[in-house]
């Protein structure tokens, strides 16, 4: 029997949103030299490509003054394959209408949501 191998998704590196790139707790709760929460302190996250900016925290890896919940505090969000639209639910915005603090429970905050190709019968 053939060894079968799973394929990891192509990965980039950027610039951790949560701190801001300093490797440090932007919100200095635990102490001002507490390590960022997100990257471990090494100012950079690994994300899966291709990848678009988290709708839900704008970016910014936080809502607030909480890790984002959609990015976990990445600031990206993987874009998955196939053909994708604007949400129906948040029109984009990532953001639960009733509680904006939360994220879209439709398209996980991400601003998208894969879109179904229509079947004609």
């Amino acid at each position: 029997m053939a060894e079968v191998k799973a394929t990891q998704p192509s990965m980039a590196e950027v610039t951790c949103s949560f701190c801001g790139g300093s490797g440090r707790d932007p919100f200095g709760i635990m102490s001002w030299a507490s390590t960022c929460c997100v990257c471990g302190g090494s100012g950079a996250v690994r994300i899966a490509a291709p990848y678009a900016r988290c709708a839900h925290c704008g970016g910014t890896g936080a809502v607030k003054t909480f890790t984002c919940t959609a990015c976990m505090g990445k600031g990206y969000v993987q874009v998955p394959k196939g053909s994708i639209q604007t949400c129906p639910d948040c029109h984009g915005s990532g953001d639960d209408r009733s509680a904006p603090a939360m994220y879209c429970l439709t398209c996980r905050g991400r601003g998208f949501v894969v879109s179904v190709p229509s079947q004609a019968d």
